[in-house]
């Protein structure tokens, strides 16, 4: 089952996070920790705010386990090029990110599923651009959700 995150799965939220970014060696395992305490702080605060929209899923026969999950942050973007040459309007842009399942719980079709119902979401609320980080595990599955690479994405790094 699937079901939108509340202030009671922070730590289910963050321990996810942080495993994600353990698994792609984006931090080392002695940063865990401080991730998993930061993610805490960030999710008791941005959850109730709707500044961060997370779903969990849990098997039907024990709904209080979740196995995984993901979310998306909003914002309103300005007027951007529609890539035919036109305008897109400003309108609101979503951002997918903290999509993960539990090890024991992958190949099952719930990273597909989380992201489904994320989509059916967005398309619900008429969102009109939505993004994401894609990491080398989750790319063949986001592009058969019709994600594509835009090329001209760079990121500031802080010396």
């Amino acid at each position: 089952m699937i079901r939108r995150a509340t202030v009671l799965d922070v730590e289910a939220l963050s321990r996810h996070r942080s495993q994600m970014w353990l698994a792609m060696k984006d931090i080392l395992p002695e940063s865990y920790d401080e991730m998993y305490r930061l993610g805490i702080d960030y999710f008791r605060e941005a959850v109730p705010a709707g500044s961060y929209l997370g779903w969990v899923v849990a098997p039907v026969s024990d709904p209080a386990t979740i196995v995984g999950g993901g979310g998306l942050l909003l914002r309103r973007v300005a007027p951007y090029p529609d890539g035919r040459g036109g305008v897109s309007k400003s309108d609101q842009q979503a951002h997918i990110l903290n999509v993960f399942v539990e090890p024991q719980y992958r190949r099952l079709g719930l990273a597909r599923f989380i992201m489904e119902t994320i989509l059916d979401w967005c398309r619900q609320e008429e969102i009109g651009s939505v993004t994401l980080n894609a990491s080398s595990a989750g790319k063949p599955l986001y592009e058969q959700l019709n994600f594509t690479e835009v090329r001209n994405f760079m990121k500031w790094k802080i010396e």
